[in-house]
């Protein structure tokens, strides 16, 4: 798919009528910072295209993806809630969204509406250079949902050895099975419940990773994740506010943290080149995310 080109000067209205859109679907929405890097790249390719933040409450999601259709969207980012919800409403799935089993990308094309997934490939691309993982290596992952899937295929791919870490054991169990599926060299599931063995499994792992929203209103993990010691790495998948409680209580404790910003510009690349059939900015995209990210960080004045 191609699209026209605009000229961005000062002098240049836009968008215009011609404009089209691509949005972010989730509950909520507004924190993201998926607009910023999104139009920073759309301005970098001269697209007329303009990405937007779409607050969708549950009960919502399949009226608000048929109107998207019905106004002539490009695409969409789905996030929390939604990532496993939206697959219902797509006519076909690529083989990595069947895969993973949830939808973070949709893309309005001449044959209906596909749902993808991105997620795996974004969180596997920042994972190996942030972390530079060996085969076998020890995770833990924390969650059953969307997320928590498409990390398991990124550590499956790395030949990790993963520890998933839930509520519910059969929930925990399907995300083993598809690490498993991936090339895991080992899986085993502890619930949070089980506090013996969570200790245990979280010691004896160099990562644990967090898949779930919790950070995102301050609240801390489960009491073994934030005792991390030296040499370990809390790596957690939010990036609003960049410093989580999972992040600040690794640190204290001289373990190290990541946040999730690299996986946020890694798999919007992936988005980008769906929707537009270009080479995505990455550079760009990461400088737009960073910045805004900074920004968000300071305090604001009285």
């Amino acid at each position: 798919m191609t699209f026209e080109s605009v000229t961005f000067e000062a002098s240049t209205a836009w968008p215009t009528a011609s404009t089209r859109i691509v949005v972010l679907l989730g509950w909520p929405a507004r924190h993201s910072l998926s607009p910023e890097l999104h139009n920073a790249a759309f301005r970098a390719d001269g697209l007329d295209l303009v990405y937007l933040a779409v607050p969708t409450p549950p009960h919502a999601v399949h009226d608000v993806v048929a109107a998207l259709g019905t106004v002539e969207a490009v695409g969409a980012n789905v996030t929390v809630p939604h990532k496993r919800s939206v697959v219902e409403a797509c006519d076909a799935l690529t083989a990595e969204a069947q895969l993973v089993g949830a939808v973070n990308t949709l893309h309005w094309t001449e044959d209906g509406l596909i749902g993808d997934n991105t997620d795996a490939r974004g969180l596997g691309e920042a994972l190996t250079a942030d972390l530079s993982p060996a085969p076998g290596e020890r995770w833990v992952l924390f969650g059953t949902g969307g997320a928590a899937r498409a990390a398991a295929v990124a550590l499956g791919r790395l030949a990790g050895a993963v520890t998933v870490v839930g509520r519910r054991q059969a929930a925990a169990e399907e995300v083993a099975e598809l690490a498993a599926r991936t090339g895991a060299s080992d899986v085993e599931v502890v619930l949070t419940e089980q506090g013996e063995s969570l200790s245990a499994a979280t010691a004896a792992a160099r990562t644990v990773l967090n898949a779930t929203p919790l950070g995102m209103a301050g609240e801390a993990l489960p009491a073994p994740f934030m005792e991390l010691r030296p040499g370990q790495v809390a790596y957690d998948l939010v990036y609003d506010p960049a410093e989580t409680p999972f992040l600040a209580a690794a640190r204290a404790r001289g373990a190290s943290g990541h946040h999730g910003l690299g996986m946020l510009v890694g798999q919007a690349a992936v988005s980008y080149e769906r929707w537009t059939g270009r080479s995505a900015p990455r550079a760009t995209m990461l400088a737009a995310a960073t910045a805004a990210l900074v920004a968000r960080q300071q305090p604001e004045r009285p």
